[in-house]
């Protein structure tokens, strides 16, 4: 912990200050039939670093990381060395431009110059981006840090290489929240959003589910049975603290944000069923939402905050459901399989994804348009549930049994480069990515 809190990035001014994101500067992306063609990115430099003469090659676990982080984004196509007319580990910084030429005859679009040097018992990660076709610069940024932090530094040089090609912010600095059962407990954790440094967020030795990030990302809404009854808690990421904030007797389950974090959807188990009701973070103006003797949960806000969709068997089998935050309007999204659940709504607006048992041999992951339309089946293998978006709507983390136990898996979304992220022989479920 203590190596992460030195991070500290720096702008570098180069040639009369930043050009970062600007519209001219950035590689444009072909977008045909929801295809995106990936950007042909270059990494040159990261000569051999070692903390100690013996150590391992620091350099070549930050070029492991930078390419894993910057082929997930589904935005790059970073180019093998042997691709190259030239040894990329021999660039330094400040020789960098002289090989744009050549990669622009490869047709190559963009350039990652990448320096790691020592510095005293800390780091100094140093990266620069190119657009290679126009030979501009587009940005750079400098990290200082110790060993520990290596993995953090390199996921945010990742996110800031996405922006300044895109203009849209990367995931490589988020975080993945998840619930591990063992025993007769179930304590909440988070890990990097590759699976990476996970720590534990609850330790009360009792039973903790469903954790949900604030849109700020400060923030963990989860419930509870630490005093017994299933209470619903918001955790301050920041400062460790945490808060009772709704105490029905009954379940007080199932949180999900506002996109403005000004209100929180919950179940409650009072005046006979289990309905949806909405209130503030500090536990007041509590409102009622849905009616009934039924089960209402697994509530999602659409991204404009106006609509909410959620589970519910009030027709006589779970069935994902769709309703105004005035609790007007209340429609029914699913029809086809006895059981649909868990819908998560993309934060691009687009797409819902949810849980069915409609292909038969345990659930899978399914997408459809926001009025119930063009449902398309996204998983195949194992029984899988849980489907939560990035912050940027490219992929899914969701929960899987494939491996023989329950892990938590991600994915692109439209079900491609599923990648295991827990292993460790604990059944680990129920995860929600940060902002």
């Amino acid at each position: 912990m203590n190596g992460l809190r030195r991070i500290l990035p720096l702008a570098l001014v180069v040639c009369g200050g930043l050009l970062a994101a600007s519209a001219s500067a950035q590689v444009d992306i072909t977008v045909t039939r929801k295809i995106v063609h990936r950007i042909p990115i270059a990494v040159v430099g990261l000569r051999p670093t070692r903390m100690a003469s013996r150590g391992p090659d620091l350099a070549a676990k930050t070029q492991s990381i930078l390419v894993s982080d910057l082929e997930f984004s589904t935005t790059f196509e970073v180019l093998p060395p042997a691709f190259l007319p030239f040894e990329p580990r021999e660039i330094r910084l400040g020789e960098e431009e002289k090989v744009l030429p050549s990669l622009n005859q490869l047709q190559v679009q963009a350039m990652l110059a990448v320096d790691l040097t020592k510095q005293g018992k800390e780091l100094v990660l140093e990266g620069r981006v190119y657009n290679v076709s126009r030979g501009t610069f587009l940005g750079g940024k400098r990290y200082f840090g110790d060993a520990k932090a290596l993995r953090t530094m390199v996921h945010r040089l990742a996110d800031e290489v996405v922006f300044w090609l895109t203009g849209e912010r990367g995931v490589a600095s988020t975080r993945i929240a998840f619930a591990t059962a063992e025993r007769r407990t179930t304590e909440l954790y988070l890990m990097d959003y590759d699976g990476h440094n996970a720590v534990l967020a609850t330790g009360n030795r009792s039973i903790n589910l469903s954790p949900r990030f604030s849109p700020d990302g400060k923030l963990l809404a989860y419930t509870s049975y630490r005093d017994g009854n299933p209470d619903l808690y918001l955790l301050n990421l920041e400062t460790g603290k945490r808060k009772k904030v709704s105490a029905v007797p009954g379940l007080n389950i199932s949180p999900a944000w506002s996109p403005g974090g000004r209100l929180l959807a919950l179940s409650l188990s009072k005046g006979g069923g289990t309905n949806l009701y909405l209130m503030r973070p500090t536990g007041g103006g509590l409102r009622r939402l849905t009616n009934g003797l039924g089960i209402s949960v697994s509530p999602s806000f659409s991204p404009n905050g106006r609509q909410i969709a959620f589970t519910s068997d009030r027709g006589g089998s779970p069935q994902v459901y769709m309703v105004e935050i005035e609790g007007t309007n209340l429609r029914r999204l699913t029809f086809d399989g006895g059981y649909n659940a868990s819908p998560r709504w993309s934060p691009r607006g687009d797409k819902i994804a949810f849980i069915s048992d409609r292909a038969g041999g345990g659930f899978q992951i399914y997408l459809m348009n926001p009025d119930g339309s063009g449902v398309q089946q996204i998983t195949t293998s194992g029984s899988n549930e849980d489907p939560a978006w990035s912050p940027d709507g490219r992929h899914l983390v969701f929960t899987s049994n494939r491996s023989g136990t329950k892990d938590v898996y991600v994915m692109h979304a439209d079900g491609s480069g599923q990648k295991r992220l827990t292993r460790n022989a604990l059944n680990n479920f129920a995860p929600d990515w940060s902002p």
